[in-house]
C-alpha cells in the first residue's frame, strides 16, 4: 500500500499531475524534434525508420522485467524517480553530436532507460484510481501532461531556430525540470515490508512464461492481438511523416514545434468531454472511432503541399486523441487484476513495441528501397497507402473487444 501523511489519495493524485505536468514539459522540450533534428544531421530513411523502431523496442519491448519487479518489489516511486532522472540526463551528450551514428545510439540508450518508469506509473495509477472514476483521473493526467507539452513545444521549437538548429539549450532546460518533475514524487511514502529474495527477483527476467500469461486472459489477449496488428499500420508511416515534414515539405523546427502546440491545444479542449463521455457511454466505442480515425493521418501526409494542411490535419488529430487517452489505458486496467498491472501492462507494451519496431523498420526500409526505383515523392505515397488500408481494417477489428458493465457513477476525480 502507499501512503502520504494526512492527504491519502487526492494528495497522492495532485503529485502525481504534478509530476506529469513536469515529466511531459521536459521531454517535450526534446523529443518533438529528434527524428526532424535527425533527418537534417544527415540521417536516412532507412537510419530514421530504425530510430522509430528503437523507440518502442526499448520503451515498450523492455518493460517486462521492470513491470514484474515494479510488483515484486512494490517500490514504484523509486523506480520512476531514478530511471526518469537518468533517462533525462541523456539529452546533453544527444544535443552535442552531430554524427548520425551516435545520435541514434544515443537515442536508444535514452530509451532504453525511459522504459523503466512506464510499468511502474501504471501501476502506481492503477493503486490510486477507482475504475467508476478511472477514465476521468486518465483523462486529467492527460490535461496535466498536455500542459507541459503545450509550453514546451511553444517554446523549443523557437529556441532551436534562434540558436542555429542545437539542441543544447531545451536540452538544459529539459534535465532540471526532470530533476524538480522526479523528486516531487519523493513526497509520497511507500511500504517498505515487502521482502523478496534475490532468487525470485531474477524471475522478473523470465520470458518463458509470457504465452501461458497472455492465455489466461481471454479479453487481454484479444485486445492484445488486435493491438498489435493495428500497431504494425499505424507505425508504418511514422518514418515516412519524417521524411515529408524535413525533406518535402521543409518545415522549420518553429513550424514542426508549432504543429504540436495546434495538437495539443485541440486535445486539451477535447480531453475533459471525452473523459466524461467514455465513463458515462463506455470505452469501446469510443476506441474504435479512435483507432479508425487515424486512417486519415497518413492519407493528409500524402496530399499535404504545405504547413497550413498539416496545421489542420493536428486539429483533427488532437481531437482524436482525446479519445484514445481516455479509452485505451482504462480499459486494459479494467480486464487485468490488481496485483498484476505491472506485469501485464508491461506485456501489453512490449508486444505492441514489436509490433512499432516492425512496423517502423519496414516502413523506413521500404520507401528507401522504393525510392530508387519510384522516386522519393511516389515511394512515399505507396507506403502511405499501405498504412491507411491496414490502419481502416484493423482499426474495425476493435468491435470485437469486451467492455465490462459499467455502474456509470462518476465520482469527484481530484
Amino acid at each position: 500500500m502507499l501512503l502520504m501523511a494526512g492527504s491519502g489519495k487526492t494528495g497522492k493524485l495532485r503529485l502525481m499531475y504534478g509530476r506529469a505536468f513536469a515529466s511531459s514539459l521536459s521531454n517535450s522540450m526534446i523529443s518533438p524534434f529528434i527524428y526532424v533534428y535527425a533527418a537534417r544531421i544527415g540521417a536516412s530513411p532507412g537510419e530514421i525508420g530504425w530510430m522509430h523502431s528503437f523507440n518502442n523496442l526499448f520503451v515498450n519491448s523492455l518493460q517486462v522485467p521492470w513491470g514484474r519487479l515494479s510488483d515484486m518489489l512494490g517500490r514504484r516511486v523509486s523506480i520512476i524517480v531514478v530511471t526518469s532522472i537518468l533517462a533525462s540526463l541523456i539529452w546533453i551528450p544527444m544535443a552535442l553530436t552531430s554524427e548520425p551514428k551516435i545520435f541514434l545510439l544515443l537515442v536508444a540508450l535514452y530509451f532504453l532507460l525511459s522504459s523503466a518508469a512506464i510499468p511502474a506509473w501504471n501501476a502506481l495509477l492503477r493503486e490510486t484510481t477507482q475504475p467508476s472514476s478511472r477514465s476521468i483521473v486518465v483523462s486529467n493526467m492527460n490535461i496535466a501532461s498536455l500542459l507541459g507539452s503545450l509550453i514546451a513545444t511553444s517554446l523549443s521549437g523557437w529556441l532551436i531556430d534562434y540558436s542555429g538548429g542545437s539542441l543544447l539549450t531545451p536540452s538544459v532546460i529539459a534535465v532540471s525540470v526532470s530533476l524538480a518533475g522526479s523528486l516531487i514524487l519523493l513526497r509520497i511514502r511507500e511500504d517498505r515490508n515487502r521482502k523478496t529474495s534475490l532468487r525470485s527477483i531474477m524471475t522478473a527476467f523470465r520470458v518463458s512464461d509470457i504465452p501461458s500469461l497472455i492465455n489466461e486472459n481471454s479479453d487481454f489477449k484479444l485486445f492484445l492481438k488486435i493491438s498489435a496488428l493495428q500497431g504494425f499500420f499505424m507505425s508504418y508511416a511514422w518514418p515516412l511523416f519524417t521524411i515529408t515534414t524535413a525533406t518535402i515539405l521543409n518545415l522549420s523546427m518553429t513550424e514542426v514545434g508549432a504543429i504540436s502546440v495546434i495538437q495539443t491545444i485541440a486535445t486539451l479542449t477535447a480531453q475533459p468531454l471525452i473523459g466524461r463521455l467514455a465513463t458515462l457511454k463506455g470505452k469501446k466505442r469510443l476506441m474504435v472511432m479512435y483507432y479508425v480515425s487515424l486512417t486519415a493521418v497518413p492519407l493528409a501526409y500524402c496530399f499535404a503541399q504545405s504547413f497550413l494542411h498539416l496545421a489542420i490535419l493536428s486539429v483533427y488529430l488532437g481531437i482524436m486523441l482525446a479519445a484514445g487517452n481516455a479509452t485505451i489505458l482504462p480499459y486494459i486496467l479494467d480486464i487485468i487484476p490488481e496485483d498484476r498491472v505491472g506485469e501485464l501492462t508491461s506485456i501489453y507494451n512490449m508486444v505492441t513495441g514489436i509490433s512499432y519496431f516492425t512496423g517502423s523498420a519496414v516502413g523506413g526500409n521500404a520507401d528507401e528501397l522504393m525510392s530508387l526505383y519510384f522516386g522519393r515523392r511516389l515511394s512515399l505515397q505507396i507506403g502511405y497507402f499501405v498504412s491507411a488500408a491496414g490502419r481502416l481494417v484493423s482499426g474495425f477489428f476493435f468491435l470485437r473487444i469486451n467492455e465490462k458493465p459499467s455502474t456509470h457513477r462518476v465520482e469527484k476525480a481530484a
